[in-house]
């Protein structure tokens, strides 16, 4: 089959290797799309992630063959998998934190531990699958993985319908925390981007989108003499956390869902007098997984509108490249085999 390997210069490189074959437990599935996240972009660098390793982690697919066992899942089935494997031994597994598992990363796919689906084929655990129902097509299905990480991150901010939201960043976690918002029933959103095209972009979606110039008054503006009682960052980028702090109303929750490895400073005074809370937003559990299938289907997210370039396998780098360039038009970039 072909696959896109990390080369030892931590490139990306399309080439053969064996056909996968499922064990007792697993499924065999013909990759149909795969999504580039953004943390494949942060961790391709990274020595976590060895030469040789197939990345992909945002997948849909039709199983072509099962293992011993499989008795719920037959060839044919179309099918989101959850990438993470957790123990189901560990205090966060028994506690109902799955998604917190120590071991769920590297005994995932794509993410470290086994290959992911930058391939044709994948071999995965029958119990990670999701079937997606008729009204999900293959490509929507490849973002079912990104959704939920919205869908996570709008349920730990808790909010009610009225209740104002300002959401950092419109890149592709951005964008999914504020259609998450939206899909929760929380009215008003504003979102935070300074790039004039993501801007422009989240506000063909509906929102209200504002530039990081004079971005204290004219998120007050927005809503009305507000402040908002959650900010999602989204963003990933050093100053953000801090500048969520200074947007959120005393009592407030900032929800951190960007990704970022180096350590970012945080202005502790006004943490302590405003009495806010920040809060971690990890992956998603299995019922936000569920949760992002069947708002796929009722078409509360405008799928389509999110996918903006489709490239096979052998353009994969290429990709990487794009989406890492300051300014960028894209925003959900899908290979497929």
């Amino acid at each position: 089959m072909r696959a896109v390997q990390v080369t030892d210069e931590k490139a990306l490189a399309e080439g053969e290797h064996p056909d996968p074959r499922p064990g007792p437990g697993e499924v065999e599935i013909e990759v149909a799309f795969c999504g580039i996240c953004g943390s494949d972009l942060h961790m391709l660098p990274s020595p976590a992630i060895p030469p040789g390793t197939i990345m992909g982690h945002e997948f849909s697919g039709r199983i072509a063959s099962v293992g011993e066992g499989v008795e719920d899942w037959s060839p044919g089935d179309r099918v989101s998998v959850i990438p993470g494997k957790p123990c189901g031994e560990c205090p966060n597994c028994l506690a109902d934190r799955e998604h917190l598992c120590g071991e769920a990363v590297m005994r995932g796919h794509g993410l470290g531990g086994r290959p992911g689906a930058y391939a044709e084929r994948i071999v995965v655990h029958s119990d990670c699958l999701f079937g997606l129902p008729d009204g999900v097509p293959d490509e929507h299905g490849a973002l079912v993985e990104p959704l939920a990480v919205g869908v996570h991150a709008a349920e730990l901010a808790g909010l009610g319908p009225e209740d104002p939201a300002v959401v950092l960043g419109a890149g592709p976690i951005g964008v999914m925390c504020a259609l998450a918002l939206r899909a929760s029933g929380v009215k008003r959103v504003v979102v935070v981007e300074p790039g004039d095209h993501r801007r422009e972009r989240i506000g063909g979606l509906g929102f209200t989108a504002v530039a990081l110039e004079g971005v204290h008054d004219a998120v007050i503006a927005a809503f009305d003499g507000e402040l908002p009682v959650a900010v999602l960052e989204g963003a990933g980028h050093p100053d953000a956390l801090g500048l969520a702090l200074e947007l959120v109303a005393p009592a407030g929750i900032v929800v951190a869902a960007g990704v970022l490895e180096e350590p970012v400073p945080i202005n502790q005074v006004l943490l302590i007098i405003k009495e806010a809370r920040i809060q971690g937003a990890f992956a998603y559990r299995r019922e936000d997984f569920e949760r992002s299938i069947e708002l796929l289907e009722s078409g509360r997210i405008p799928a389509a509108e999110l996918i903006t370039e489709v490239a096979p396998l052998a353009r994969a780098q290429e990709m990487f490249d794009e989406l890492r360039r300051p300014g960028t038009e894209q925003l959900k970039v899908l290979l497929a085999p």
